[in-house]
């Protein structure tokens, strides 16, 4: 099943929200830098992750309304 970009944005607040008490701002930013951690300590390179993701998201919009905004 292909989720809509939508879906994908509620499905991310929804992970954002349960992240801590603080507020989703704070919550993505500490998720974040989190993450960064996790990707030193497995051996992974946070930024090239990103730019996959970039990629990803760039992708998926094109998709959704004919041209990246």
């Amino acid at each position: 099943m292909t989720l809509t970009n939508q879906e994908r944005a509620l499905r991310c607040e929804r992970a954002i929200q349960a992240y801590s008490n603080d507020d989703t701002c704070t919550n993505l930013v500490d998720f974040l830098a989190d993450a960064m951690h996790w990707c030193r300590t497995h051996g992974h390179d946070f930024h090239r992750l990103l730019e996959t993701a970039t990629y990803h998201f760039q992708i998926e919009t094109i998709e959704e309304i004919g041209v990246f905004p």
